[in-house]
């Protein structure tokens, strides 16, 4: 009777692992289809980079607050449910809004990419924290795999709107508008496949103090948590302040036109997929270990995004090569961070709020980056130019990365305890 318990158990807690893969895959897809697409538009509209950084922000914006509001929560059906709807409804009203233009376009872009966000939000950290209380011994493993899911979908974005594009000039149709319908059409399949097949009874299997409140002050009083986490927020930062305006400098410098620039995009998410997968398979290396490396190597990719001031060319195939390296430090870093955030939660006794507080900060961290990078990458472009912009930004990652290898000492103290339990 008890192996048959298990049995149905283990086979229900696949079921669900395999819907929140499908969520993280969604709500990243979705996101990543925007990225190519909507800045070139909001640029038509008559807006300078600046003006893109803006509306563009009101999306981290709108994260950061459902995180902070989440993070204080219990995960539950409820709320991924309330996010597909909410992911839905917007879809289709951001696609009515290519037809506005001036003030109205922008307050109205404004307010729906702030709304796209908590309910983006409203997806992703239940899927994670619910990951972490359903696996809590195969938490590496299990958040690395949806970290995969992650840059599947990233990587999907763009190729669906890079096949959209395609048939738009064929077929006649708006790519921005019939991408975005396109995604509401997949959020409302989703969402039956959520009320049917993601059982919320085993939820709570490994959450025995759901009802505690989590107070961020006395977490962030941890030194480890606190120097992982500002880290982290800044490699968001100095990525994003690029990022965000890549399309328009792939098609104003390097005449790549949009299809194409939707392609390029794919070569980051896809070197992040493996190395997602090879985080999730690798023992050789702890994860503070692997996360010192994701930040150099990342300060290194936004170096090459500016190649005419390191004496390369302005060559295409450079930003291909700096799509690469990026991948591989910069992509990487997500499916380290969360299992990082949780073991230092358990090391100083929160076992219980790990997965939240895990989960929180994962979205949280890379959103605050998300708001504010655009800004400063915004400002600094308008000032400098695109390519000295990726200098600075590569510079200040690097000191990012200098000042946590010589101030985390998660391994140290790990190795000190495990020392101690040696010598007793």
């Amino acid at each position: 009777m008890i192996d048959v318990y298990k049995s149905s158990l283990q086979y229900n807690r696949d079921r669900s692992f395999i819907i929140l893969v499908m969520l993280i895959l969604m709500a990243n897809a979705s996101y990543m289809m925007m990225i190519p697409l909507f800045p070139p538009l909001i640029k038509e509209k008559g807006f300078t980079e600046a003006g893109i950084g803006i509306i563009m922000c009101f999306y981290p914006l709108g994260c950061i607050l459902a995180s902070y509001m989440l993070g204080k929560m219990h995960s539950t059906k409820k709320i991924i449910l309330q996010g597909l709807l909410g992911q839905l409804i917007i879809s289709i009203i951001l696609g009515i809004s290519y037809f506005l233009n001036g003030p109205l376009f922008f307050i109205l872009s404004s307010i729906l990419r702030f709304l796209q966000g908590i309910s983006n939000t409203m997806i992703q950290v239940p899927s994670y924290s619910i990951t972490g209380h359903l696996f809590s011994e195969q938490i590496s493993e299990k958040i690395a795999k949806l970290e995969m899911a992650c840059n599947f979908g990233l990587i999907c974005g763009p190729l669906i709107s890079g096949v959209l594009f395609i048939l738009g000039n064929i077929y006649s149709f708006n790519t921005f508008q019939y991408s975005l319908y396109f995604v509401a059409f997949l959020y409302f399949f989703i969402a039956i496949c959520v009320m049917l097949f993601l059982d919320e009874r085993i939820f709570n299997i490994n959450q025995e103090q759901q009802d505690v409140q989590i107070n961020y002050y006395e977490v962030f009083k941890i030194h480890e948590l606190n120097v992982t986490f500002t880290s982290y927020f800044f490699l968001g930062v100095t990525a994003q302040a690029l990022r965000t305006y890549l399309s328009v400098q792939l098609l104003e410098v390097y005449n790549l036109d949009d299809a194409n620039s939707q392609f390029l995009f794919m070569i980051y998410t896809f070197v992040s997929f493996f190395g997602a997968y090879y985080i999730a398979e690798q023992k050789k290396y702890t994860l503070n270990q692997l996360y010192t490396y994701c930040l150099y190597v990342g300060a290194i990719s936004l170096l090459l995004y500016g190649p005419s001031m390191i004496g390369l060319p302005q060559s295409i195939y450079i930003i291909c090569f700096a799509d690469v390296i990026r991948g591989i430090g910069i992509g990487s870093a997500p499916a380290i961070i969360m299992p990082l955030f949780v073991q230092i939660m358990e090391k100083n006794k929160h076992k219980d709020q790990a997965a939240e507080v895990g989960s929180t900060l994962l979205i949280a961290g890379w959103s605050l980056g998300d708001l504010i990078g655009p800004i400063i990458g915004g400002i600094f472009i308008d000032q400098v130019g695109f390519d000295k912009t990726s200098v600075i930004m590569s510079g200040a990652l690097f000191v990012i990365a200098f000042i946590y290898q010589n101030t985390s000492h998660i391994d140290q103290e790990q190795q000190g305890i495990e020392l101690q339990i040696l010598i007793h």
